[in-house]
């Protein structure tokens, strides 16, 4: 055997490739092809040696061919699913994870990544393939994960996806990011405890953020109570969102005098409202920078006051916030539940929201109050949709709805809808389905209830016109439970579709209870389910109030305070300077005890 031997060669490949060097291995295993062009052994560890150096493409090409001669080569097949995946080559990585059960059929990585792959088009098969991977393999973290996320999010079970996410939080094996999005995730199931869920949110902070902020210090900043205060707003929703809107309502309300204002986006795709905000504040993109380098840029900036709008939603940077950037840190409106974090100082709430003497122990931030209400509505005014009358009063069944996010359609909402729907039996609901798949679960959840199946209507999602519009084909939205809707509500009321909710005991269960009374409808908040049930089927025999409320709506929620902007931004200006004074005199007592 001499060093051209194929064999010696590609011996030498493996030992480059087995000490770190895929690049040399790659040349190795090139050479050993050139002697040896059929050698499968050769061509699957060039593969290997390319998807090392990041070469996609050339990798998968490499591995295709060596699967026609290594058939039975369970590595090869993993790997080379895995690159399709990667490259979105969906069909093609389905065909080789199917080749990996075939081979091995207790192969977990393969039944994952087949789950996650079929979540898309066909979440029966994707439950089924999931159940069976975690049977394997029970405290497989990833494995977990991914099964808790498609359950609740894909499948759209929120109890039972919630109950994955606390399994896999039990773990104790996640990432920061993992862990904020199942904190997130248990605000939506039906069994949710209150105390349990705060807990929950304690525990990831300290765990994950509070010792990044423990070593702050303000000593060189300006506690200058009279200067015009510096106010940072950071969030990944800058955009047309609701938090955009709201955000941008601040920007346009809030007396530019007193304020000079810095918007933090973690968002590199902007839209037509960008430049509305960088005509009233500095605009900076931060998707670029790490948690390290945008706490130092925002504390360049000398802000004096950040607010969070993210909390634990999509897009969040609540490492950034947990570092202490700015001497006053509060949270606001996007995320309906405690940040955990020690370094947010405040909540921004509501009477209504957060009855004085119940909730406190349930934020880790200081609660502060508005009079009436937490945030703002912004009506979708660049859409055009005009409110009809209700559909009951044209000859049309009596028709319930629920337009929000298809994941707050929770099995305790649906059992309580349900027993409405069975007193009116001529009524029907429309709800939105996350997929076609998840429509079927629903209509079955409420079969399970004893409601006939021509009373479940369910809709696919849409655009803002066909939204808005859909609301005239419905006389009576119900608030779902216990994820409340925010925003969705207001646009019912602009369509003149009044809500009837069902009274929680904590912010997130409470927003229809704020919006209502913003507008005097104390009649739509039931107290228990009961009440729920017996107030749905009074108001559904109410005809003449429910053609009054078509026509009268859209004026009372304009005269409430939710769209009260400039009453919202002078209490809100009134609230941050108190704020500003507080950690004045906080600062100068400090200086004088040194």
């Amino acid at each position: 055997m001499t060093d051209s031997d194929p064999a010696t060669i590609l011996q030498q490949a493996v030992y480059q490739l087995e000490t770190g060097n895929p690049e040399q291995a790659a040349e190795f295993a090139r050479q050993a092809l050139e002697s040896d062009p059929e050698n499968a052994e050769a061509l699957f560890l060039l593969g290997r040696c390319r998807a090392l150096l990041n070469q996609i493409t050339e990798a998968i090409n490499v591995l295709e061919q060596a699967s026609e001669r290594l058939p039975d080569r369970l590595e090869l097949f993993n790997l080379l699913g895995h690159l399709l995946y990667h490259e979105r080559h969906h069909e093609k990585a389905i065909a080789a994870f199917r080749r990996c059960v075939e081979l091995d059929p207790d192969h977990v990585e393969a039944h994952r990544q087949l789950a996650n792959l079929y979540l898309s088009n066909d979440q029966t098969e994707a439950t089924r393939l999931f159940e069976r991977a975690h049977q394997l393999a029970p405290d497989h973290a990833d494995l977990l994960f991914d099964y808790a996320w498609g359950t609740m999010y894909k499948v759209g079970d929120t109890d039972r996806g919630g109950d994955l996410f606390c399994k896999w939080l039990q773990l104790d094996h996640g990432t920061a990011d993992r862990g904020s999005i199942a904190v997130q995730a248990l605000n939506y199931p039906s069994n949710q405890k209150p105390t349990e869920l705060a807990e929950i949110h304690f525990q990831w902070a300290e765990k994950y953020m509070n010792h990044l902020g423990r070593e702050f210090d303000f000593g060189d900043h300006d506690f200058s109570e009279d200067r015009r205060i510096r106010l940072g707003m950071l969030s990944g929703d800058f955009c047309r969102h609701p938090v955009g809107r709201f955000a941008m309502l601040l920007c346009h309300h809030l007396d530019l005098e007193r304020f000079d204002l810095f918007i933090y986006s973690n968002n590199n795709e902007t839209d037509e409202l960008k430049p509305s905000f960088e005509e009233h504040a500095d605009w900076c993109d931060i998707t670029g920078l790490t948690d390290d380098e945008a706490a130092k840029k925002i504390r360049v900036d000398r802000v004096d006051i950040l607010l969070d709008l993210s909390g634990h939603t999509k897009g969040n940077r609540l490492g950034i916030v947990a570092r202490k950037p700015a001497p006053i840190q509060a949270a606001t409106f996007a995320y309906p539940n405690t940040t955990g974090l020690g370094a947010v100082d405040y909540r921004v709430t509501d009477p209504h929201s957060d009855p004085a003497g119940t909730t406190e122990s349930l934020w880790q931030e200081k609660l502060e109050y508005m009079p009436h209400t937490p945030w703002l509505y912004l009506p979708p005014l660049e859409f055009e949709a005009t409110p009809a009358p209700p559909p009951s009063s044209t000859g049309k069944p009596f028709t319930f709805g629920c337009l929000n996010n298809p994941v707050k359609t929770s099995r305790i909402s649906i059992r309580l809808w349900a027993e409405v729907l069975k007193r009116r039996p001529g009524s029907r609901i429309i709800l939105f389905e996350l997929n076609p798949d998840h429509g079927q679960l629903l209509k079955q959840f409420f079969s399970e209830e004893g409601v006939a199946p021509e009373q479940v209507d369910i809709r696919p999602k849409g655009g803002v016109t066909y939204f808005l519009e859909l609301h005239n084909e419905i006389d009576l939205m119900f608030d779902p439970f216990p994820y409340n809707g925010g925003v969705t509500t207001g646009d019912s009321f602009w369509m003149g579709v009044p809500v009837l909710c069902l009274e929680g005991d904590t912010y997130v269960s409470r927003q229809g209870v704020m919006q209502n009374r913003c507008l005097g409808l104390e009649a739509f908040i039931a107290g228990d389910t009961g009440e729920f049930i017996e107030k749905a089927v009074q108001i559904s025999n109410n005809a003449d109030l429910l053609l009054q409320l078509r026509q009268n709506l859209p004026g009372m929620l304009q005269q409430s305070a939710l769209m009260d902007y400039d009453g919202y931004a002078t209490e809100f200006k009134t609230m941050l300077e108190r704020w500003w004074a507080k950690r004045c005199a906080e600062n100068q007592a400090l200086g004088q005890a040194d």
